[in-house]
Parts: structure tokens; sequence; C-alpha cells
């Protein structure tokens, strides 16, 4: 059944990374609302335009990547296609399979699987969810098992995903970008 409703962020105060960086007017939801950069009424609409992509930093300067903190704001405060689109711009200058590449296309599964589970699509959003989950794990075993990586405590996050999202725990508590600056 398709999505009628935009989705909506935690009632509890998140915190903001990006706190000068506003939020779009509206959360895309495929079917739902006009798309973001390919509608004339999107809110990101270009005109066709490329999006200028983002400053390549390292990784160990993610406190310094505005891109980075707002994908997280964006993901914290349910614009899912959005964090996924801020993300991307920065996976696309990563070699995709090393930690840096792997860690930013976890988060963008396991945003869009939270975008496949508000849009009723449980097998899709479980999917995506084991990928991110799986790319995560592998970023987290590459730096020597310390759970934390450009901030975030990937085991709390990760098993958090996993009772919310594949176990199917609605009384779980939704997963949050909580990173430790």
């Amino acid at each position: 059944m398709p999505a009628t409703h935009e989705p909506q962020p935690l009632a509890s105060p998140l915190p903001r990374y990006a706190p000068d960086r506003e939020f779009p007017p509206y959360r895309f939801v495929p079917g739902l609302n006009a798309h973001p950069v390919a509608d004339p009424r999107g809110h990101s609409y270009r005109g066709g335009a490329p999006e200028p992509p983002p400053p390549r930093m390292r990784p160990e300067r993610w406190r310094e990547n505005e891109e980075y903190l707002f994908g997280c704001d964006l993901y914290n405060h349910a614009y899912w296609w959005e964090a996924h689109e801020a993300w991307e711009g920065l996976w696309h200058l990563t070699t995709k399979s090393d930690t840096e590449g792997l860690f930013l296309q976890g988060l963008i599964q396991v945003s869009a699987s939270h975008l496949k589970l508000h849009m009723g699509e449980p097998s899709g959003s479980e999917k995506l969810a084991r990928l991110g989950i799986e790319k995560l794990r592998r970023v987290e075993s590459a730096v020597g098992g310390h759970s934390e990586y450009m901030g975030l405590d990937i085991t709390s996050f990760c098993d958090a995903v996993d009772r919310r999202v594949i176990g199917r725990d609605d009384q779980s508590p939704w997963p949050v970008l909580t990173l430790s600056l």
C-alpha cells in the first residue's frame, strides 16, 4: 500500500549536527509528493543542472564535513531520501570498497530501508537493512573491532536497526545517529 503521508521524526528533541543548514520543505516519499530533483516543483530542482559535488574530506575530519553531518540531521529527522542523497554525493568521492565507502553505503542503505518500511514494503526494507548492517559491520572489523567510526557507535546503531527493522519490533526505539562530538 502506498504511503499516504510523510514520515514524522521522533517527538523527543534530536541533536543537530549542521544547525545552519535548513531542512527541505517536505520529506520526499515516491508517489506522494514531487520528486525533489526531477520535478520542477521539487524542493531541490535545478533545471537539469547536476548537483555540484561536495568537497572531499578524509574520514578523520568528519566533524568538519558539513555534508556528512547534514546527512545525519536529515536521517534523524525522517528525511530519509534526502539523507541518502547527501551521503551519496560523498560516497561517489570514495573508493567504494574501502572503509569510508562501505560506511557511507551502509548508511545509505539503512536510510533507504526506513523509507521502504514507511512505504509499506517490509521485505524491501529488510533486505536493504541487512545489506547496510553487513557493510557497517565490515567497517567495524576494518577499524580493529572499535565500535566507532566517523563519530558513530556502529555496534549500537546496527543493533537498533536490526531490532526495529529486521526484527520488526515496533516497540524498539527508532535507530538514531548519535555522533560523539
